[in-house]
């Protein structure tokens, strides 16, 4: 088994720094990077300064991910925890609260795939819900996670649908990042109640996705479904903390565990 080289500090500490200064530079992107017709100005400054520190960001994160060590079972992964029961909880309801708005807010009817997408929503927000309840004690449900990757595989088709008509990057660009990152965030999760979590990718793909979504609060639309996947990931991830040293006998011999 590789040794975690870093704690949690080091990964949350990027993660929330630069999520922090991206949502300020999102802001500011929003009120000085478009011209009065709502046309995105070429080479802002703002533009440039979110894409180049998004690089850097990612690349922090993948850097501190490869030391993260590379534990594969839910029992390692996701243990029992009260701040991750109680933030999924919350993160739950935000994801159905949004879903519920996109479904019964839209003026037009929705197509049939939009409307699965909508439902299925419902569903993975009340998943998540259910995900936080089996955190308390340390337990996780594969076909839980499944269905809530899903989800989030879905909702990326139908949110580029709508955005690939679009010819402006900077009106979309990062929302697409955060989309893509939970997704495979949630399906890394996935494959921790299986035993066959792949730890470090897990961690460096959930922490983009918090790092992105933190851009994506700046923005009129979406920003409930960017705190959900905020408070999920944050709380009810993978654990970032390294982990229990062995029990040991007297004379320094460690005990074997029993895990029948």
């Amino acid at each position: 088994m590789k040794p975690q080289k870093f704690g949690p500090l080091p990964v949350l500490g990027l993660t929330l720094a630069a999520g922090l200064a991206g949502f300020i530079l999102r802001m500011l992107m929003l009120s000085l990077g478009y011209d009065q017709l709502g046309v995105q100005i070429s080479g802002h400054w703002t533009y440039i300064s979110l894409w180049a520190l998004s690089l850097v960001t990612l690349a922090g994160l993948a850097f501190l991910s490869t030391g993260m060590g590379n534990r594969r079972s839910a029992a390692e992964n996701l243990p029992a925890s009260l701040p991750a029961a109680i933030g999924s909880g919350i993160a739950g309801g935000l994801l159905f609260v949004q879903c519920l708005i996109e479904l019964l807010g839209q003026l037009e009817p929705l197509d049939i795939f939009d409307l699965v997408v909508r439902v299925l929503g419902l569903v993975a927000g009340g998943l998540i819900v259910f995900g936080g309840y089996l955190r308390r004690t340390g337990r996780a449900s594969a076909p839980a996670g499944m269905a809530i990757t899903l989800f989030f595989a879905l909702r990326l088709v139908s949110q580029f649908r709508g955005w690939s008509s679009d010819p402006m990057l900077g009106d979309y660009g990062f929302s697409l990042l955060a989309c893509i990152c939970t997704m495979l965030a949630a399906y890394y999760l996935a494959g921790f109640p299986l035993n066959e979590g792949r730890r470090r990718l897990c961690i460096f793909f959930s922490m983009a996705a918090v790092f992105f979504s933190c851009i994506c609060l700046a923005d009129p639309e979406g920003w409930i479904m960017s705190l959900s996947v905020i408070l999920w990931l944050l709380t009810g991830g993978c654990t970032l903390s390294r982990p229990r040293p062995p029990r040991r006998r007297p004379g320094n011999l460690p005990v074997e565990e029993n895990h029948d």
